[in-house]
């Protein structure tokens, strides 16, 4: 069983707009991860073949930086005020987080990546949260410098796999960290950024079709995270 989830990264509105028409085209479920106020993401706020998270940014914490924890969840809880799980920018995580989340009544959380591990499965915190992992992000597979036509797990089983892809990345279809450093430059600029999209070899946006194709081929339904939770009774 394959669950796709999507951190947003304050990328436009084209470049978000381009993965949800990618989930679309393959009927296949998503959870998006989200950092800011989106129009193209409010207008699948009623789609039940989407879920969305919040996607808090503790860095500026970390840097000494003015504001507090507190602060950082209300700024995108009040963007999707019924989120049920939260993925922290760059998987922040500590127990008093555990707990801030579990305070504003989020029921998972899915900062921990496991990369290529086989057989993840969630569980519960001490205080009713329930922690899912991933054990596939693109990122991270770029920076490991490994291929994009193996994702070094076994996509078609009934065991689970969590997926972390980025749209910033299905748009680019970066296949290494050198295709993203050249293109960030115009992060907000999707004009200029498809002028970067990878065109020699596999990468992010080649794999995630396929997985989509293969998703259809192998498996009878999809789930958001918080469904599968639901069904596999991790959340009553």
């Amino acid at each position: 069983m394959n669950l796709f989830t999507s951190d947003i990264d304050w990328a436009p509105e084209a470049v978000i707009a381009d993965t949800i028409e990618l989930f679309n085209k393959y009927n296949v479920k998503c959870t998006f991860f989200c950092t800011h106020k989106s129009s193209v993401i409010d207008s699948i706020k009623s789609d039940n073949n989407f879920e969305l998270g919040i996607h808090p940014n503790f860095l500026p914490l970390m840097n000494q930086q003015q504001g507090s924890i507190r602060e950082a969840i209300e700024k995108v809880l009040n963007i999707v005020p019924n989120a049920k799980g939260v993925r922290s920018h760059s998987l922040v995580q500590s127990t008093p987080l555990y707990q801030t989340f579990k305070d504003y009544g989020l029921e998972y959380e899915a900062n921990t990546n496991l990369p290529y591990k086989n057989e993840i499965k969630p569980f519960k915190l001490w205080n009713g949260l329930v922690k899912v992992m991933h054990n596939f992000e693109d990122d991270i597979h770029f920076l490991y410098n490994f291929p994009f036509d193996d994702t070094k797990i076994n996509t078609y089983t009934n065991m689970l796999n969590v997926f972390c892809i980025h749209p910033i990345h299905i748009y680019l279809n970066t296949d290494s960290e050198q295709t993203y450093n050249k293109a960030k430059v115009h992060y907000q600029n999707p004009t200029e950024l498809i002028k970067f999209r990878n065109t020699k070899v596999v990468g992010t946006r080649d794999l995630l079709i396929t997985l989509l194709n293969n998703h259809n081929k192998y498996f009878d339904n999809s789930y958001t995270v918080y469904e599968y939770l639901k069904i596999e009774n991790f959340i009553i």
